[in-house]
Order: structure tokens, then C-alpha cells, then sequence
């Protein structure tokens, strides 16, 4: 099951894994459901290689405003607890900001349904990513 994180315990988890997948969603949401089964399916499976989690951007309001969350379900990764950004050509293009530099976070985050297949590309994409 994916793990629930919150305010409190956002930036431990971040930090305390080597590649990290936040989705923020909400209750209400039923795009945010679907999302859910995809990362319950990715987890189970590659769950060796991602930590993934999911904040609920109604009980934190403050961690959603911090990644410019307005629309549910987003996702967000994070690789060595530093921000993921995505190249204008996108997922095939990745750069690890550190947390000093000031990223668009329009390039920081995927929005909407995210298939299993584009989630476990960029996963594998992070993972053999060298340090």
C-alpha cells in the first residue's frame, strides 16, 4: 500500500529514500483514484527501487502551495532528495536540482492520469541514473 505522508513527515521521507514518487491528490478526486491503482500496481512491482507516497493536498495545504500543486492527481519525483525536472522534450530528459536553485515547477511535475508504462520508464530512468 502507498505510503501516506504529511506535513510533518514530508521532507524526512524525501530525504530518507533514493528515489521518491509523490502523488498529490485528493479524497474527492476520482481521476486521483485511478492514479492511485496505477502507483499501488507500480509499487508492488518496483517497489525495490521507489519509494512512493501519496499527500492529500486538502490536509496539507502548505507542502501542495511549497510544489505549486492546483490540479489533482500530480506527481512529483524526487532522486537523491533532490527535485526532478522534466526538459521542455520531457520525460526522456531529466535534470536533479538542488534545493537552492529555483526550478519551474511546471517542468517539476506530471499532471493528470500517468500510465503504468511512462511512471515505469522514468522510475528505470532514475534508477540507473548515475550519481
Amino acid at each position: 500500500m502507498v505510503t501516506e505522508i504529511n506535513e510533518d513527515n514530508f521532507k524526512e521521507f524525501v530525504s530518507s529514500n533514493k528515489i521518491v514518487l509523490i502523488d498529490f491528490s485528493a479524497t474527492w478526486c476520482a481521476p486521483c483514484r485511478i492514479q492511485g491503482k496505477v502507483l499501488e500496481g507500480i509499487e508492488a512491482e518496483l517497489g525495490d527501487k521507489v519509494a512512493i507516497a501519496k499527500v492529500d493536498v486538502d490536509q496539507n495545504p502548505n507542502i501542495a502551495r511549497e510544489y505549486n500543486i492546483y490540479a489533482v492527481p500530480s506527481l512529483v519525483f524526487f532522486r537523491n532528495g533532490k527535485l526532478v525536472v522534466f526538459n521542455e522534450e520531457g520525460e526522456e530528459s531529466i535534470e536533479f536540482l538542488e534545493e537552492s536553485e529555483d526550478p519551474s515547477m511546471e517542468l517539476a511535475k506530471l499532471v493528470g492520469v500517468q500510465s503504468e508504462e511512462i511512471l515505469k520508464k522514468i522510475i528505470e530512468l532514475l534508477y540507473s541514473a548515475k550519481d
